[in-house]
């Protein structure tokens, strides 16, 4: 008999926890993703991605910790377990694009091999690798790896050229299947980009974007490009799309994603980069102050605007502690 009270006993308390998951379960389900949208949230991103909903999200644009120094704020996160929660949140025509370099580039592409389908070449106004330039090249390009299920959303940007016109062309060359007939060549001069975005230079089919530094201040030491941003997120989300970068830093892609008329998720673990030794950065601050200043620009529009009434930290500790920030979601 008691052994028949205590399996009794262990199969009310796992009906218990099991009905514990199944509120827990719905609970997230009606609280959806609006809490996280247009949030920028202190925390690892591996403890905040389990608490975003299914195939909510339209575009990841991230620039990863690459690993390529020995700084805290450089170490790799641990791509298997980010890939399960990147497969999972990302809708099933969303595209995942994750910046690279080096060694990092073939890691990340290995890690993901099945969805990963191109990169983009992104050469830098100025290069880097100083120290080494008796030993290497100075670095001046680096990867933007394109990762998705199906196929995305897709606005290719075009660019301006040179219009022509050359008239009728007997035999030409049309098509994959060796047709050859007369055919008008010519072209208005518009071009479709290829995987090549540089900096500044008006010419062909080539897409330049400046560096951080050419933007001001530079914030952090690997500080991306708005404008480099802003021409991914045009060609790979919609207006009104939701934009996720889980190592937001200091915001310059949520900054890209708000000019562009898109919501964002911003997760940052902030942690002391050693950028000022006198006092430690606080990026989240940082991200709000950048925020706030764009949002007074006149090319955000008023429907925009509207999306950040409330505020818009949803967490946020000073000096770098390690909490869990799901509980105050």
């Amino acid at each position: 008999m008691q052994t028949m009270g205590s399996t009794s006993k262990d199969i009310k308390e796992k009906d218990k926890r099991l009905l514990e998951g199944v509120i827990q379960k719905k609970k997230k389900q009606q609280k959806g993703i609006k809490p996280f949208v247009n949030k920028v949230i202190q925390g690892d991103c591996l403890n905040i991605l389990p608490s975003i909903p299914d195939k909510s999200i339209d575009m990841i644009l991230c620039d990863l910790p690459y690993g390529t120094t020995q700084n805290k704020w450089d170490s790799v996160i641990d791509l298997q377990a980010l890939w399960a929660e990147y497969e999972r949140i990302i809708k099933d025509n969303g595209a995942i694009v994750l910046t690279a370099q080096g060694i990092f580039t073939a890691k990340l592409i290995l890690s993901r091999e099945k969805l990963f389908k191109y990169k983009i070449t992104w050469i830098k106004s100025k290069p880097t690798n100083f120290l080494n330039a008796k030993k290497q090249p100075l670095r001046k390009h680096e990867d933007i790896c394109i990762f998705y299920k199906k196929q995305p959303v897709y606005n290719p940007q075009m660019t301006k050229g040179e219009a022509y016109d050359k008239g009728i062309r007997k035999d030409q060359y049309t098509g994959s299947y060796g047709e050859f007939k007369p055919q008008h060549v010519k072209s208005d001069g518009e071009r479709y980009p290829n995987d090549v975005v540089f900096f500044e230079e008006d010419h062909d089919d080539f897409v330049y974007v400046k560096t951080a530094e050419s933007e001001g201040e530079v914030y952090h030491p690997t500080q991306k490009p708005v404008e480099l941003g802003r021409y991914l997120i045009r060609t790979f989300s919609n207006p009104g799309d939701i934009i996720l970068d889980n190592a937001c830093g200091s915001g310059s892609f949520l900054l890209s994603a708000i000019l562009e008329n898109r919501s964002f998720i911003g997760i940052e673990k902030n942690e002391d980069v050693l950028l000022h030794r006198i006092q430690p950065t606080d990026y989240i601050k940082i991200c709000m102050d950048r925020i706030s200043e764009t949002l007074k620009r006149e090319e955000v529009t008023p429907s925009t605007r509207k999306l950040f009434k409330k505020p818009i930290t949803k967490y946020h500790t000073l000096n770098y502690l390690e909490t869990d920030a799901t509980n105050q979601l």
